[in-house]
């Protein structure tokens, strides 16, 4: 009898360690997206003539966007911390109409515009269900912007109405510097071979002082779409 239950045992701990197991919940995640989106610049430019001292507003239009971001996540649980870098990027030709206080148009110049950001900023992320995650980012952002007429067109820009002298100077063009903090929030969905999709929106309140070609300030949310996946 003892002899059996000596074998029983022994099979007993056999079976025990050829059992896998539990997978343990990983301590940390990578998180790549790739971003397009688009930002509005409703009266966002102003300018002021140098020899009257007048004001006018106008835009260039909705902006289109691209870029992308990493994560690194740190945590084994459905909430993770961690941090997040990556660039932005937009260029735009476009038709501009100043108009002044009265809503009257002042002038219409055509004009270039683009320009390019770097972010870093920490992370908070919960795993909403097995394929939600959500999750909100803040740091600080950089980001250089370019102003110019339209290279592409010589001709000169389009004269004021009669009676009407409001003089908009870019003939050699203008960049300067934006250093800002960003927010963003986002959720995606993660399919099981690590694929992921979604959405976030991204805001931070750009200053850009264009000399004679004015201050262009961009302070609407920007909506991006985003592709990428987890590693």
């Amino acid at each position: 009898m003892k002899r059996w239950l000596s074998l029983i045992s022994l099979f007993a701990t056999a079976a025990a360690v050829a059992q896998p197991a539990a997978e343990e919940p990983r301590p940390e995640w990578t998180y790549l997206q790739v971003w397009l989106g688009a930002l509005g610049t409703d009266e966002s430019w102003e300018v002021t003539d140098p020899t009257t001292g007048d004001t006018a507003v106008g835009d260039i239009g909705t902006l289109p966007f691209g870029g992308g971001a990493g994560q690194q996540m740190f945590g084994g649980g459905r909430w993770q911390i961690g941090y997040e870098g990556g660039g932005l990027l937009t260029w735009k030709n476009d038709s501009t109409e100043f108009r002044g206080s009265n809503n009257s148009l002042r002038v219409t110049i055509d004009n270039t515009f683009w320009s390019f950001g770097v972010f870093m900023g920490g992370v908070v992320s919960v795993d909403a269900t097995h394929n939600l995650r959500l999750y909100v980012a803040a740091g600080p952002a950089v980001t250089w912007a370019w102003l110019d007429d339209d290279d592409d067109d010589d001709d000169e820009p389009t004269p004021p109405p009669p009676g009407n002298n409001f003089v908009i100077d870019l003939d050699d063009g203008s960049n300067d510097v934006s250093i800002v903090a960003y927010t963003r929030a986002g959720a995606e969905i993660i399919l099981n071979d690590g694929f992921s999709f979604g959405v976030s929106v991204r805001y931070a309140n750009d200053e850009f002082d264009f000399d004679e070609a004015g201050e262009l300030e961009l302070d609407e949310p920007l909506w991006l779409l985003t592709l990428g996946a987890r590693l």
